[in-house]
């Protein structure tokens, strides 16, 4: 599976930090390729985005495998499925269908035909990716790499993403009475993560608020027209002069 790069440029909610469990030596480090990565002052601020990229040509391989190599309890620290689907996530479905979810007739409006009518999916359209996110912002507000890919046995943190295609639009299918909205949710993940703007604290436990699903949420109760008695006796006298 292919490391995806995961930017997440809105704010989020203040939260707990995990504090690294142990620092690799700062004096093992090879200094001439963190200095030549830190070249550019201005790249290693804690609360500036990175440059996103699909590649992440700036992913700091090397000063990640130093710190893995110098950090004891790296192995106690690690843990993933690296293979992640519909097929072991999503019970009554598989990740063939997933896959081929198709949202192209719907467009967040109730009162469209689109809202009544298109293929299989969730009633409320999402995106789903199983990713290996390059970098992602902690619940403190700063950017983080992420382990992925480096190193022997080859470190990798598989995580599912579903976010929502139309946040608060209604759900596909529902009636309007019944108030529907699509809403996203989210989850605390902790990840191995490094800090390319202070090195000596190796490698360490980070914690980071990533949208875990789309759910529709009702808010009023359909109630059926009632109808009088008076037209209904009606409408059974009209009936019966009919035959």
């Amino acid at each position: 599976m292919k490391a995806f790069m995961l930017c997440l440029v809105t704010a989020v909610l203040a939260g707990v930090f995990a504090e690294p469990e142990a620092t690799a030596d700062p004096q093992n480090y090879a200094k001439s390729t963190y200095n030549s990565y830190k070249s550019n002052d201005d790249y290693c601020h804690p609360r500036k985005a990175p440059k996103c990229s699909k590649n992440d040509s700036d992913y700091p391989e090397k000063e990640v495998k130093y710190a893995i190599e110098y950090d004891p309890l790296i192995l106690k620290k690690y843990a993933d499925v690296a293979e992640q689907s519909a097929d072991n996530l999503v019970d009554g479905l598989t990740s063939l269908s997933e896959k081929h979810f198709s949202y192209s007739d719907y467009h967040g409006n109730t009162f469209e035909k689109g809202n009544w009518i298109g293929d299989e999916g969730y009633i409320c359209p999402s995106d789903v990716l199983y990713a290996r996110p390059l970098r992602a912002i902690n619940v403190e507000g700063e950017w983080r790499v992420i382990v992925q890919d480096v190193a022997w046995p080859g470190y990798t943190q598989t995580q599912r993403i579903e976010k929502c295609l139309f946040p608060g639009a209604s759900c596909r299918t529902l009636a309007p009475c019944h108030g529907s909205k699509c809403l996203q949710k989210y989850v605390y993940q902790r990840m191995l993560s490094f800090d390319p703007c202070n090195v000596k604290k190796g490698i360490f436990i980070d914690i980071y608020k990533l949208p875990s699903s789309c759910s529709c949420h009702i808010s009023n109760r359909c109630k059926p027209k009632r109808t009088s008695p008076n037209r209904l006796v009606h409408q059974h006298i009209g009936y019966q002069k009919e035959r």
